[in-house]
């Protein structure tokens, strides 16, 4: 039987183990770091760090079943839960732990994100952490695969003040902000529908529709399009959708494009217009929008970042 600090399966190798975290360190790539806070009993914390594009395929860590919290301040990636697959970005992702998954990659070099596991047999009910997670997962118990994310100033912020904690490894101040923001989420009101998650049958045509929205963002694709050449109504496309690839699909195509445009900000001069264009958006003022509210910085700002 394997360690549970094992992730080799993930490309990462132990640098260090003690009572408070486990640092890992990539083994194809060592700028890629990640350390593992223990937190709490039944709470641990696990702060990514990744300075070069990460793939990996079908890893054989299955670790302890729970739940996660997970968020990325800067970058996104891709991750399976059993079947569905999640992308992981500037939304406060709940969803199940399983550390299993068949795939999981990075779209470029960046990404510092965090993961929180809660594994609810370890936890101390009676103390006060344990009250909060209790309270946690009371919210979140009818969670399925595909899970649900949520997106507003106050939880942003948290995940924000949490993420700089970790940058500085100020264990107490990342033990309180990581408290913070669960509690936060137990203060969220979340639709039960949002929550389910049923196992779709003959999926067959929605992995069409998907492989479709890849293989044509410069285009001006919306629902009622999607319905028409698929043959499907729009609310069940969108229902179908959003349970097996956890968006509707004008917010998946969206969330494509804005990645795509990452990719164009950082290898090429075009202009804001330019980037618009090739994306399938004729308006560069809505563009802009989408760009801020998925990265949180205004194209200008974040290739200048980049290029610092």
């Amino acid at each position: 039987m394997k360690n549970s600090s094992d992730l080799s399966s993930w490309d990462f190798k132990v640098l260090e183990d003690n009572d408070e975290f486990i640092e890992y360190q990539g083994i194809e790539h060592p700028k890629n770091k990640m350390k593992a806070y223990k937190l709490f009993p039944g709470l641990m914390l696990m702060y990514i760090d990744l300075k070069e594009k990460y793939q990996v395929q079908a890893s054989d860590s299955k670790g302890r079943k729970g739940y996660r919290i997970s968020y990325c301040y800067e970058g996104n990636y891709f991750t399976y839960i059993n079947d569905t697959k999640i992308l992981i970005t500037r939304e406060i992702f709940i969803g199940k732990a399983l550390p299993y998954a068949k795939e999981s990659h990075t779209t470029k070099d960046r990404v510092q994100a965090f993961n929180f596991f809660i594994f609810e047999k370890s936890i101390d009910k009676n103390s006060f952490y344990g009250k909060i997670l209790v309270k946690f997962l009371e919210k979140i118990n009818s969670i399925k695969d595909m899970g649900f994310v949520y997106k507003n100033e106050t939880l942003i912020q948290s995940a924000n003040d949490l993420i700089l904690a970790l940058k500085n490894g100020d264990i107490l101040k990342i033990s309180i902000k990581a408290l913070d923001l669960i509690y936060d989420i137990t203060m969220e009101k979340t639709s039960e529908i949002r929550k389910s998650y049923h196992k779709e049958k003959n999926s067959e045509k929605i992995i069409l529709i998907e492989e479709f929205i890849k293989e044509n963002l410069d285009k001006n694709i919306n629902l009622d399009m999607l319905s028409k050449k698929f043959e499907i109504s729009k609310s069940n496309l969108n229902n179908k959708f959003i349970r097996k690839f956890q968006y509707t699909p004008i917010k998946y195509l969206n969330n494509l494009r804005m990645m795509r445009a990452e990719e164009i900000l950082m290898t090429t001069n075009k202009n804001i217009t330019e980037i618009s264009m090739e994306l399938g958006l004729n308006n560069p003022s809505n563009f802009t929008r989408s760009f801020k509210n998925f990265t949180g910085l205004s194209p200008s700002e974040y290739r200048k970042k980049r290029h610092l």
